[in-house]
């Protein structure tokens, strides 16, 4: 049982499940009665009003694993995979994230025009009016109506996003896969949404960034 406790220490040592915050760390392995108890915390991403930098809080959580033939480094390692597992997704649950816990990143190169027709399929969803014309996307749902100055190309350069690996050392997780809906990353669909509703009826992609437009240019 020492060796094994051992080797799930070693394991902890690493964290490589996608979506797993790389704050993460095994706090405490003990046997219990046919297995092993692993105890795991990660840092709190909440900030409250006066915290200080940093805060010190953390979330915890344990996972009970049955003891199992074969080699030593390999269970343990499944081990502290399963539970890193676990804290990703209490992690996701916490920031209410889209992406999907385990699920490897892998980078999508965007065409220009694959880009554009899937942003005007997601537009033109659920019965909206959606009207191309002098550089603007007019969607018209109902009696509300959002413009969308949006560049075919800059937006191609933003569903790509830069590599993984460029963003890797400011991210608080390991790199996850996003779902798709209405043909988009998720995590775009909702800024979309939140654009609209924030900035509207103008938004712009600036920057890389959805933003408001003040005023239109009529």
């Amino acid at each position: 049982m020492k060796r094994q406790l051992a080797a799930v220490r070693r394991a902890s040592e690493m964290i490589d499940v996608p979506g797993t915050p790389r704050s993460l760390r095994l706090d405490d392995a003990e046997a219990v009665a046919d297995g092993i108890r692993l105890r795991w915390s990660f840092a709190d991403p909440d900030v409250l009003p006066g915290d200080r930098e940093p805060h010190g809080r953390r979330i915890r959580g344990e996972l009970e694993v049955r003891l199992s033939e074969g080699v030593q480094g390999e269970a343990a390692r499944s081990w502290w995979a399963e539970a890193q597992l676990t804290a990703a997704r209490r992690y996701k649950q916490q920031i209410d994230a889209d992406w999907s816990p385990g699920e490897p990143y892998v980078r999508r190169i965007w065409a220009t025009e694959e880009a554009w027709q899937a942003l005007l399929t997601h537009l033109g969803s659920y019965g909206a009016e959606v009207h191309v014309e002098d550089g603007e996307i007019r969607v018209v749902r109902g009696t509300e109506e959002t413009i969308y100055r949006i560049d075919p190309v800059e937006w191609a350069a933003y569903l790509t996003g830069p590599e993984a690996t460029e963003a890797a050392d400011d991210s608080d997780i390991v790199p996850v896969g996003t779902p798709l809906a209405d043909g988009l990353p998720l995590w775009v669909v909702d800024e979309l949404f939140e654009a609209a509703g924030a900035w509207g009826p103008v938004v712009g992609l600036v920057d890389a960034r959805l933003v408001g437009l003040q005023v239109r240019d009529d």
